[in-house]
């Protein structure tokens, strides 16, 4: 038997060893050429790991034809399956095929456990722990790969994602600049100490920061790409630099892959804060929503749903209505694993969105007040989920709520006293409840 860069034994051809290698680095890395690991396991119907990592990207495109595609391959890596770690594999791969995802995620930990160098396992782990908003286990599975990978950057810029979605700033902002120490061109540590300037309210840091490693994501998976330069326009944003934001929608945030649904929430999610800081978009909600409206990647993951509904509805788009009906379909037909989620968290989240879209505020404060507290369970990060967050505001504002508003507003300031819309916000808050600031 062959043994692939880890050490680990693995079956297939001698070939076949460096296409796994090459996932690895394509995954971690987020290159674009990701898609050969297809190539290598048509070619090797005898190599587990290739047909189950094809199937696997498959999945990750989270639609129904990448579900459907994934089937051929899982069934190939099951017949091959030679090694304890392989069947690991096929075993959590198939569990996220049929929607277990509390079970997928629970084997990439036995991986990272048992076979610690296979970093695959743990990057898909992570994966399933952010659609579920479990923050520790985010967390955990890098901390269990870290000791035996101590100097591979992507370790490091896995654990300054978790540490961050822990509220574990410091060492989040530690592993982070030591992972862009190992590897100046590591995309997802980038990203990670992102989050943690946006947190801190350091955005003069953050656009210089992200300005200084863009030339890196030239050429890299059109996710990572479109992301990071989403938080670019998170800090300027912050700043009230809109017309910067507004340029960097056009030009890169929804400039590659614009069918893809995590890159189509980007969308969503930017024209909503733009508006929500007065900005005029223009025709822009016209132009997406016949992105929004193709079937393909609605019902794989809540978190794109809600944002599916949120840009037809506020496009006035009639494909707005049957999202939401399938919404509530799904929450019959989902695994028990994510059937809560869908039905108790997404369900009312996608009305009150949709009501918001249509500009009926009083309907999005009473189905969004009550979920708030637990949108983490639809996936996303902190900082996707604060545009939920964001829009309730808007809401209790428009419909004369101010003590709630208040509240919520109050605590924003709190933690980041720089942002003029806070303070803007506040302000008005106060002075409609005749309460005159210093």
């Amino acid at each position: 038997m062959n043994r692939d860069a880890t050490g680990y034994a693995a079956s297939g051809e001698v070939a076949s060893m460096a296409a796994l290698d090459a996932f690895a680095e394509d995954l971690l890395g987020y290159r674009a050429e990701i898609g050969r690991i297809v190539k290598a396991a048509e070619a090797d119907p005898s190599c587990a790991l290739a047909n189950a990592w094809a199937a696997a990207l498959w999945l990750l495109t989270e639609t129904r034809k990448g579900h459907a595609r994934a089937a051929r391959f899982l069934d190939r890596a099951s017949a091959a399956a030679a090694t304890e770690r392989e069947r690991l594999a096929v075993a959590s791969i198939r569990a996220w095929h049929a929607g277990d995802t509390a079970t997928a995620l629970a084997l990439c930990a036995e991986s990272a456990v048992r076979f610690p160098r296979d970093l695959v396992a743990v990057k898909l782990g992570q994966y399933h722990a952010l659609n579920r908003g479990d923050a520790p286990s985010l967390l955990r599975l890098p901390l269990l790969a870290a000791a035996a990978n101590e100097h591979v950057p992507w370790v490091h810029g896995m654990l300054a994602f978790g540490y961050e979605e822990c509220h574990l700033l410091e060492e989040a902002e530690h592993e982070a600049r030591h992972a862009i120490e190992l590897r100046r061109d590591e995309p997802w540590a980038h990203h990670a100490l992102a989050h943690v300037l946006l947190t801190q309210d350091r955005a003069e840091e953050g656009i210089d920061f992200l300005a200084t490693v863009a030339d890196t994501w030239e050429g890299r998976n059109p996710f990572v790409v479109t992301h990071n330069w989403w938080h670019q326009t998170l800090f300027l944003l912050d700043r009230d630099r809109t017309d910067e934001a507004l340029a960097l929608y056009d030009t890169r945030v929804f400039a590659l892959e614009p069918s893809w649904g995590q890159i189509q929430a980007g969308a969503v999610s930017l024209l909503i804060r733009l508006e929500l800081h007065g900005v005029d978009v223009g025709d822009r909600w016209q132009r997406l929503a016949p992105r929004l409206a193709t079937p393909d990647q609605r019902h794989v993951e809540p978190f794109i749903d809600l944002h599916l509904v949120l840009g037809l509805a506020r496009a006035g788009h009639p494909e707005a209505e049957t999202v939401l009906a399938g919404i509530a379909d799904r929450t019959a037909t989902a695994h028990e694993a994510t059937r809560a989620a869908w039905a108790e968290v997404a369900l009312p989240a996608a009305r009150a969105l949709a009501g918001f879209g249509r500009g009926d505020h009083e309907a999005c404060v009473r189905d969004l007040s009550p979920v708030l507290p637990r949108l983490h369970e639809i996936g996303g990060s902190h900082a996707q989920r604060d545009l939920f967050e964001q829009i309730l505001i808007a809401s209790l504002l428009r419909t004369g709520r101010l003590a709630q508003a208040q509240r919520m507003l109050a605590l924003r300031q709190a933690l980041n006293p720089k942002v003029p819309m806070t303070q803007r916000l506040l302000a008005r808050v106060l002075a409609a409840a005749g309460v005159p600031r210093a």
